[in-house]
């Protein structure tokens, strides 16, 4: 009897198993775009971009250090500019007229612009944006401490106003504390696969949820979150400021040495006046000097203008009680809200007043001297997972629609 061997299949090659696996890859995908429940064309960018999004955020990590270099080179010229150049040229100018006011307040104001300046950014570089307590390494921020320290001032403001109501105060520093915190199944990252608090985003560039995130920024090699964001608002609100008042210098001193020691005044000359009265020689003694002043005058002016659009753009935001997550995805609520006649109210905006109290820091109006117009490094009044929220209307009729921002 003849027995059958049976015949084995033969194996595929390795790029046959790797065509099939591709093939099953791209089936999946097309599955997840055309049979989800949720799917929409936000996904469907956001999974194609993906990749992109991966070698960005990889890049961004290398891209910050050069970003901090480069604007400490930058600052470093222009404070050599001032002490080498505007400084000594003021000197000589106001001494002739013995006016060393003039030139002390000029010392005084450019070195407090400085000062802000430079703390600011320091402090955004090295302050944790503050991370969900599960990770358990935040270290410059101790929950219990920050509890226990500021919950009396925070009280101080929340009481003042009859539009806000302060959440029950438990201080977290644990996983299971957040857990025991009302924080549910609906707030865990999907990302880090955390729980995740009130207000709090995933940074794809840290690996980490942020308190109260606005954005990564590159400028500072850091996300700007609940701890930093006062920094970084000052740091923009400086900025600008110093921009300008080197703008301003730069372009007087520019004038001076186009025109000569004495500045050919545009305005006379509209008004009729003959151009005898004044001098008009240009300077060509001092080359290097003119080129300097042209380069002070082009870096401020240029820094001026974008910063002080970015620094309104942010004082708009911190006044509504948003930053810049929350204003997009409070847009995107709003917009579903109105198609079904809702109104949305967003649940931590306690009014412009009060929103700026809480944001800077302060109980009264004269603290802004020495906590916000000088360095100082005093903590925020919430601990960034506990949000003061505004109070519900009485009646049922008068209720809107309060969005809870837990993308």
């Amino acid at each position: 009897m003849r027995v059958r061997r049976c015949s084995l299949r033969r194996p595929c090659s390795f790029a046959k198993l790797k065509d099939i696996h591709l093939c099953r890859r791209l089936s999946l995908i097309y599955q997840i775009f055309y049979y989800n429940n949720d799917n929409s064309i936000d996904l469907r960018i956001d999974t194609v971009l993906q990749p992109l999004f991966f070698m960005t955020d990889r890049l961004a990590k290398y891209l910050g250090r050069l970003f901090i270099c480069f604007f400490l080179i930058i600052m470093s010229v222009v404070i050599y500019i001032f002490y080498t150049s505007i400084f000594v040229h003021l000197y000589d100018a106001i001494h002739k007229e013995h006016n060393y006011l003039t030139f002390l307040s000029h010392i005084i104001v450019s070195h407090w612009l400085l000062m802000n300046i430079m703390f600011n950014y320091i402090q955004c570089t090295r302050v944790d944006p503050g991370s969900s307590p599960n990770f358990g390494y935040v270290k410059p921020y101790d929950f219990d401490k920050a509890n226990r320290d500021l919950m009396k001032k925070h009280d101080a403001v929340i009481d003042n106003t009859d539009y806000t109501q302060l959440m029950t105060n438990t201080p977290l520093n644990s996983l299971n504390s957040i857990i025991n915190t009302k924080i549910n199944s609906q707030n865990v990252c999907r990302k880090c696969i955390f729980p995740k608090p009130t207000r709090a985003h995933h940074c794809s560039i840290c690996a980490r949820c942020i308190l109260n995130q606005d954005h990564h920024c590159p400028w500072i090699n850091n996300c700007v979150g609940h701890l930093n964001h006062r920094y970084f608002f000052q740091f923009c609100f400086f900025l600008t400021l110093g921009s300008f008042y080197a703008a301003t210098l730069g372009f007087t001193e520019f004038q001076h040495f186009l025109f000569g020691r004495k500045v050919f005044s545009y305005l006379d000359l509209l008004f009729g006046r003959h151009m005898n009265e004044v001098e008009v020689l240009p300077s060509v003694t001092n080359a290097s000097m003119y080129y300097t002043f042209l380069f002070l005058f082009i870096v401020a002016i240029t820094a001026g203008l974008v910063l002080s659009g970015f620094t309104l753009w942010h004082f708009w935001l911190i006044s509504r009680a948003e930053t810049t997550i929350d204003f997009h995805t409070n847009a995107t609520e709003r917009k579903r809200l109105k198609e079904l006649n809702q109104k949305f109210v967003n649940p931590y905006d306690l009014g412009f007043v009060l929103n700026w109290k809480m944001f800077l820091g302060f109980n009264r109006w004269y603290e802004v001297l020495y906590k916000n117009l000088l360095p100082s490094t005093h903590r925020p009044f919430c601990d960034g997972i506990n949000w003061p929220r505004r109070k519900l209307p009485d009646t049922l009729e008068e209720k809107p629609v309060l969005g809870i921002m837990n993308v």
